[in-house]
């Protein structure tokens, strides 16, 4: 398995040719971020691959989704059944979308009976920032972060008060309202926001056969965030985050009927941070979600899948031997409520987890251990190791090695077996083992003036995938994956700039197919400026030709595609601002999965009241 030299090539040039860049602007301050380490540290200091998007730039975002988001970061691809509210899925370095953990201000969020995060129903309006973990991070959440980790962070007060709110209209019925209150003082600070967003939506299956209901296939949504945290003095807070959104999205089933899927998530956290010495604090976390989906496919036919996860987790930050050590112990409950008779409708995990980083001249270390003990199938123990050395002041490489697993999901272990004769016999299988990986990166970035660049090679080893193909859930399946990614992001002037080149060899290691809905080759550009009371920005964002699935055949192949987007951003007033986005300006055809259609050419335009 070898990827393309050519295109090798490419990704190494868009690369090195930023080095040309050096009489840029003035640098700006790198990120900090939580989820690399569980511990803050400087995005650009990080040994993982990490990517931060913050409230600006989701804001820009206007009326696209947090699915259409995340496919324009490096390493990010997207599949969607449908238009915006239609289930959608995340592949992170090709692993499976099952293989990405979502985390909701620390809480874990998602399905244990598909094993999915349900990333549609998190609204980019209830968004302080993104961070995005790629590569395996087993090591620090445990199951599930085989491929990644997608953070949310919602949004959050400060001194002072801001309220603000938001309404707007656009193509094929979308419309949208809004509002926060956010302020604060010394010692509390708060956010409450809260909207309604809706879409009439278009034919999700155009060119599905006869007996499909042939309407526009719409959804809508209300949502609430809030946020709550008092100083206690001495570095030490109290805090408590909140996110519930409900969601109906309209799709096509086999027949002439309206079928319907009721989403909902709900995401509660509370913790307790103490500064016990000036080399030693600790963090209490308790969390509990909700990721509830019920299913109407016709008039006779409904199906009810409910997970409830509940969270404990003790963290202790030391400095310790130059560095910082991390120490802490989790506890996970996972409880299913569904329409079909499990055996177990529920597991528990206990977890304990050491980290140790630490910089020395130029050299930079990051290690981490994890033993999860899971009530289902016994003990999993995973680690990382990782190595930086800062070549010169511009200059820095980085490598690492880790293993991650992903848990069988409930519908894997549970799903009651049903036979249908000469079609075999379909269901779940108790005797799964987890899904295992290793994971290999090297990487390269330089960053000066305002420019950083950054190359990186990745290899994943994946065995025991579960596989369903034969009827019966088994651990047969097996996958290579590897790939480069490359990264520019550039501050010129006015000029904000960031480019990158994906390139993936993503393959079942048995019949060599690629797999499912992940493209060899990817790219996205960005362009935007500032003139005055006036932003405008140009996005493009491409996928090569993929196969809808494991076997690749010629009817399962979707041809690869370009789609340019364009918003303009108009400060009125020192308070108000219009917003105009257009996405796919040139009304291209495309194809996310297989059969089912995509927006068109669509234009939303919202008016923004926000006090500064």
């Amino acid at each position: 398995m070898k990827i393309r030299s050519s295109a090798l090539a490419s990704a190494c040039a868009l690369a090195c040719s930023a080095a040309s860049f050096a009489n840029a602007a003035e640098a700006q301050l790198g990120h900090v971020v939580v989820t690399a380490t569980r511990q803050p540290i400087s995005a650009d200091a990080a040994l993982a691959s990490v990517d931060v998007i913050e409230r600006d730039e989701i804001a820009r975002a206007g009326h696209s989704s947090l699915l259409g988001l995340l496919a324009s970061r490096p390493g990010v691809q997207m599949a969607r059944n449908g238009g915006p509210g239609s289930s959608g899925s995340i592949f992170i370095r090709g692993a499976n979308s099952g293989h990405t953990l979502l985390l909701v201000d620390g809480v874990r969020i998602g399905s244990a009976t598909s094993g999915s995060p349900v990333l549609e129903t998190i609204p980019l309006e209830l968004i302080e920032r993104i961070e995005i973990l790629r590569g395996p991070g087993s090591a620090l959440y445990g199951a599930d972060a085989l491929g990644g980790v997608i953070q949310v962070f919602t949004r959050k007060g400060r001194a002072g008060f801001q309220p603000s709110a938001r309404v707007g209209a656009g193509t094929d019925g979308a419309r949208e309202a809004s509002a926060s209150l956010a302020g604060g003082n010394d010692r509390l600070r708060y956010n409450l926001t809260a909207g309604h967003e809706r879409s009439d939506g278009f034919n999700a299956r155009p060119e599905a056969q006869t007996g499909h209901d042939a309407d526009d296939d719409g959804f809508r949504e209300d949502y609430l965030s809030a946020s709550l945290a008092l100083d206690l003095g001495g570095n030490d807070e109290l805090g408590a985050n909140v996110l519930y959104s409900d969601m109906r999205n309209w799709y096509d089933a086999a027949q002439p009927y309206d079928s319907r899927l009721d989403k909902r998530a709900e995401a509660f956290g509370v913790h307790l941070r103490k500064q016990h010495s000036s080399t030693w604090a600790s963090t209490l976390r308790l969390g509990h979600s909700v990721d509830a989906l019920d299913n109407q496919s016709d008039a006779s036919t409904r199906s009810r899948f409910d997970t409830t996860q509940r969270q404990l987790s003790w963290q202790h930050d030391i400095a310790l031997g130059g560095g910082s050590l991390l120490a802490a112990y989790e506890f996970l409950q996972q409880r299913v409520q569904t329409t079909a008779d499990y055996e177990k409708t529920r597991r528990h995990i206990n977890a304990f987890l050491l980290g140790w980083g630490g910089d020395f001249d130029h050299h930079h270390v990051q290690l981490n251990a994890r033993h999860d003990r899971n009530s289902q199938f016994g003990g999993k123990t995973t680690g990382t190791a990782a190595y930086g050395y800062q070549l010169s002041p511009e200059w820095r490489a980085h490598a690492s090695i880790g293993t991650a697993f992903k848990a069988p999901t409930f519908n894997d272990l549970y799903y009651p077996v049903e036979c249908y004769g000469a079609w075999g016999c379909f269901g779940g299988n108790a005797a799964l083992a987890p899904e295992e990986a290793l994971n290999r990166e090297l990487g390269m970035a330089w960053e000066r003036d305002g420019v950083s660049v950054d190359l990186t090679y990745f290899n994943n080893r994946i065995k025991n995938l579960i596989d369903w193909s034969s009827g019966i859930a088994s651990n047969v399946g097996r996958a290579d994956i590897e790939g480069v990614e490359a990264s520019v992001t550039a501050l010129f002037g006015d000029y904000r700039v960031r480019a990158s080149v994906d390139l993936l060899d993503a393959e079942d290691e048995a019949s060599g197919d690629e797999l499912g809905r992940r493209a060899r080759i990817g790219g996205a550009l960005a362009v935007e400026r500032t003139v005055g009371v006036w932003t405008w920005g140009m996005e493009w964002n491409g996928q090569g030709r993929r196969y809808d699935r494991v076997p690749n055949t010629a009817a399962g192949r979707m041809g690869g595609y370009g789609l340019m987007d364009a918003y303009v951003h108009y400060a009125m007033a020192p308070d108000w601002s219009v917003e105009v986005r257009a996405n796919n300006l040139l009304d291209k055809d495309h194809e996310l999965a297989k059969d089912f259609g995509t927006p068109g050419r669509s234009a939303f335009v919202a008016l923004r009241y926000a006090m500064h």
